[in-house]
């Protein structure tokens, strides 16, 4: 299996309240996986408005946030 190429996202969500969260909507999520109890990690490929959205959404359990280019 190869590795998903994306930016890492961490929220303080368990992987399927995330997915649930985040259902039918795009913005280039490639992948909800379980990082531990209660914490998910989001693999992406959004950028610009697609990404501000993104961080809007979860903006209440974001753990970290990758560096702006």
């Amino acid at each position: 299996m190869g590795v998903i190429r994306g930016e890492r996202l961490y929220v303080r969500l368990s992987a399927s309240q995330t997915r649930r969260r985040l259902h039918g909507l795009g913005l280039g999520v490639r992948k909800v996986e379980s990082a531990g109890r209660n914490r998910a990690v989001i693999i992406h490929t959004a950028t610009e408005d697609h990404r501000r959205d993104l961080l809007a959404i979860l903006e209440d359990v974001i753990e970290s946030v990758p560096d702006e280019e």
